[in-house]
């Protein structure tokens, strides 16, 4: 069973980069493997959602359901599908106006034999394509953020 963490800091505050992070409208944004998304049901600390994911090209389609389990602090998000199951667990701390962001994924693949030789090559796969999500929505983050204190001065 894979299993990684990735940590980031982010010159945002944290109730902004929650904000952002927990958006499904962001997540085709910054996670390449996403093609599409549509949410199902939605509350205050929970949203479920279709979505077709592609990895190394082959296209899966599941089910995802996001879980804020402390506002601004904790955020839980896992997937189904047939051929990849698992959780992605997300932890905000802010200090002096940078938000770290900690990321720790566990997941399996599914059982046909495709799934496990995909294996080896979609977890490395899968490990950078999760460290390059936390890298582009910090980009979009800081920018949107200066952005914004660009037009709040003009």
């Amino acid at each position: 069973m894979p299993t990684f963490e990735h940590t980031i800091d982010v010159a945002a505050p944290v109730e902004h980069v929650s904000e952002f992070m927990t958006d499904p409208a962001n997540w085709p944004r910054t996670h390449a493997s996403i093609s599409q998304l549509e949410i199902t049901e939605s509350s205050d600390d929970e949203t479920r959602m279709d979505a077709t994911f592609r990895v190394l090209g082959i296209g899966n389609e599941g089910e995802m359901v996001q879980r804020i389990l402390e506002p601004d602090a904790h955020v839980e998000v896992s997937f189904e599908s047939d051929g990849l199951s698992g959780t992605a667990d997300y932890r905000y701390s802010e200090s002096d106006g940078v938000t770290t962001i900690v990321e720790f994924v566990d997941y399996e693949f599914g059982d046909s034999l495709l799934d496990r030789i995909m294996e080896p090559v979609a977890k490395r796969y899968n490990e950078r394509q999760f460290r390059h999500s936390l890298e582009s929505s910090k980009e979009l983050i800081e920018a949107e953020l200066a952005e914004n204190e660009r037009m709040a001065a003009a």
